[in-house]
Protein backbone atom coordinates (compact mmCIF):
# COMPACT_ATOMS: atom_id res chain seq x y z
CA UNK A 1 0.00 0.00 0.00
CA UNK A 2 1.37 3.85 -0.77
CA UNK A 3 0.33 7.33 -0.97
CA UNK A 4 0.71 8.87 -4.14
CA UNK A 5 -0.55 12.83 -4.50
CA UNK A 6 -0.87 14.50 -7.58
CA UNK A 7 -2.10 18.10 -8.86
CA UNK A 8 -3.63 18.93 -12.05
CA UNK A 9 -3.39 21.23 -14.79
CA UNK A 10 -4.91 23.87 -15.40
CA UNK A 11 -5.69 23.31 -19.33
CA UNK A 12 -8.54 21.88 -18.92
CA UNK A 13 -10.22 24.79 -17.19
CA UNK A 14 -8.65 27.37 -19.18
CA UNK A 15 -10.02 26.25 -22.41
CA UNK A 16 -6.30 24.75 -23.72
CA UNK A 17 -7.31 20.87 -23.92
CA UNK A 18 -8.62 19.34 -26.84
CA UNK A 19 -12.93 19.66 -27.16
CA UNK A 20 -14.47 17.44 -24.88
CA UNK A 21 -17.02 14.99 -26.30
CA UNK A 22 -19.92 16.45 -24.39
CA UNK A 23 -19.00 20.17 -23.97
CA UNK A 24 -22.09 20.97 -22.68
CA UNK A 25 -22.17 18.41 -19.62
CA UNK A 26 -18.04 18.81 -18.45
CA UNK A 27 -18.08 20.34 -15.15
CA UNK A 28 -15.50 20.60 -12.03
CA UNK A 29 -16.58 18.51 -8.36
CA UNK A 30 -15.17 20.60 -5.70
CA UNK A 31 -11.55 18.99 -5.90
CA UNK A 32 -11.26 20.36 -9.21
CA UNK A 33 -11.78 16.79 -11.00
CA UNK A 34 -13.58 17.27 -14.20
CA UNK A 35 -16.65 15.46 -14.88
CA UNK A 36 -19.86 14.50 -16.13
CA UNK A 37 -23.52 16.12 -15.54
CA UNK A 38 -26.57 14.50 -15.48
CA UNK A 39 -26.75 10.46 -15.66
CA UNK A 40 -23.86 9.90 -17.94
CA UNK A 41 -23.77 5.92 -19.14
CA UNK A 42 -21.04 4.00 -18.93
CA UNK A 43 -20.46 4.54 -22.33
CA UNK A 44 -19.96 8.15 -21.70
CA UNK A 45 -18.09 8.36 -18.42
CA UNK A 46 -15.50 5.83 -20.67
CA UNK A 47 -15.42 8.45 -23.56
CA UNK A 48 -15.06 11.43 -20.63
CA UNK A 49 -11.99 9.10 -18.60
CA UNK A 50 -10.67 8.90 -22.17
CA UNK A 51 -10.66 12.70 -23.16
CA UNK A 52 -9.11 13.41 -19.92
CA UNK A 53 -6.11 11.17 -20.27
CA UNK A 54 -5.66 12.44 -23.91
CA UNK A 55 -6.86 16.16 -23.21
CA UNK A 56 -3.76 18.05 -23.13
CA UNK A 57 0.19 17.45 -23.12
CA UNK A 58 0.20 17.12 -19.49
CA UNK A 59 -2.58 13.83 -19.84
CA UNK A 60 -4.50 16.22 -16.78
CA UNK A 61 -2.10 15.96 -14.60
CA UNK A 62 0.63 19.04 -13.92
CA UNK A 63 2.18 16.90 -11.30
CA UNK A 64 2.43 13.70 -10.04
CA UNK A 65 4.41 12.30 -6.74
CA UNK A 66 4.59 8.83 -5.12
CA UNK A 67 5.16 9.78 -1.19
CA UNK A 68 5.48 6.74 0.29
CA UNK A 69 4.30 3.56 1.40
CA UNK A 70 2.58 2.94 4.68
CA UNK A 71 5.63 2.04 7.01
CA UNK A 72 7.63 5.47 4.85
CA UNK A 73 4.67 7.22 6.05
CA UNK A 74 4.22 5.96 9.66
CA UNK A 75 7.89 6.82 10.32
CA UNK A 76 7.68 10.47 8.91
CA UNK A 77 4.58 10.81 11.79
CA UNK A 78 6.80 9.25 14.63
CA UNK A 79 9.59 11.77 12.91
CA UNK A 80 7.33 14.82 12.85
CA UNK A 81 5.34 13.80 16.28
CA UNK A 82 8.78 14.20 18.19
CA UNK A 83 10.31 17.17 16.30
CA UNK A 84 6.88 18.90 17.26
CA UNK A 85 7.34 20.35 20.38
CA UNK A 86 5.78 23.08 22.88
CA UNK A 87 6.32 25.39 22.01
CA UNK A 88 7.73 24.16 19.25
CA UNK A 89 6.71 24.31 15.52
CA UNK A 90 3.75 22.89 14.71
CA UNK A 91 2.83 20.27 11.92
CA UNK A 92 -0.97 20.00 11.59
CA UNK A 93 -1.95 20.11 7.95
CA UNK A 94 1.14 17.18 7.27
CA UNK A 95 0.00 14.78 10.43
CA UNK A 96 -4.01 15.93 10.19
CA UNK A 97 -4.34 15.81 6.59
CA UNK A 98 -1.23 14.34 4.91
CA UNK A 99 0.40 11.65 7.27
CA UNK A 100 -2.82 10.62 9.28
CA UNK A 101 -3.37 7.56 6.84
CA UNK A 102 -0.80 5.72 4.22
CA UNK A 103 -3.19 5.14 1.90
CA UNK A 104 -6.00 7.72 2.26
CA UNK A 105 -7.34 8.32 -1.45
CA UNK A 106 -9.80 11.01 -2.62
CA UNK A 107 -8.86 13.10 -0.16
CA UNK A 108 -7.68 16.69 -1.27
CA UNK A 109 -5.94 19.75 0.08
CA UNK A 110 -7.15 23.27 -1.31
CA UNK A 111 -4.73 25.34 -2.86
CA UNK A 112 -5.46 27.91 0.17
CA UNK A 113 -4.62 25.27 2.30
CA UNK A 114 -1.73 24.28 0.30
CA UNK A 115 0.15 27.86 1.31
CA UNK A 116 -0.38 27.19 4.69
CA UNK A 117 0.97 23.58 4.61
CA UNK A 118 3.64 24.41 2.37
CA UNK A 119 4.79 26.49 5.37
CA UNK A 120 4.84 23.44 7.45
CA UNK A 121 6.73 21.66 5.31
CA UNK A 122 9.47 24.49 5.30
CA UNK A 123 9.87 24.55 8.70
CA UNK A 124 10.87 20.75 8.61
CA UNK A 125 13.14 21.16 5.40
CA UNK A 126 15.23 23.81 6.95
CA UNK A 127 16.17 20.73 9.46
CA UNK A 128 17.43 18.75 6.64
CA UNK A 129 20.99 18.39 8.37
CA UNK A 130 18.52 15.78 10.81
CA UNK A 131 16.29 13.67 8.05
CA UNK A 132 16.85 10.87 6.03
CA UNK A 133 17.13 10.65 2.86
CA UNK A 134 14.09 9.10 2.46
CA UNK A 135 12.55 11.60 4.98
CA UNK A 136 14.05 14.26 2.32
CA UNK A 137 12.53 12.65 -0.54
CA UNK A 138 9.55 12.97 1.06
CA UNK A 139 9.41 16.94 2.46
CA UNK A 140 10.64 17.38 -1.12
CA UNK A 141 7.98 16.34 -3.24
CA UNK A 142 5.43 17.51 -0.60
CA UNK A 143 6.96 21.38 -1.50
CA UNK A 144 6.67 20.26 -5.53
CA UNK A 145 2.96 19.52 -4.74
CA UNK A 146 2.34 22.23 -2.69
CA UNK A 147 4.29 25.21 -5.54
CA UNK A 148 2.03 23.65 -8.24
CA UNK A 149 -0.89 23.90 -6.13
CA UNK A 150 -0.40 27.54 -5.41
CA UNK A 151 0.75 28.32 -9.08
CA UNK A 152 -2.53 26.83 -10.63
CA UNK A 153 -5.08 27.24 -7.93
CA UNK A 154 -5.62 23.26 -8.10
CA UNK A 155 -6.14 21.33 -5.01
CA UNK A 156 -3.55 18.64 -4.24
CA UNK A 157 -5.11 15.48 -4.18
CA UNK A 158 -4.41 12.19 -3.00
Amino acid sequence: MSLDAFVRCTCIREGKAKPHPFPDRLTFDESGEPTLTGDPSEEEWEAHDQWVGESCEHEGYLLSMFLGNITRLGNLRTFLRGLQGSPGPRFPILLEKVLYDGTHTGDWISSKDAAKLLKEVNTVLHSSDILADSEKEFFTNMKLLCEASIATGNPITF
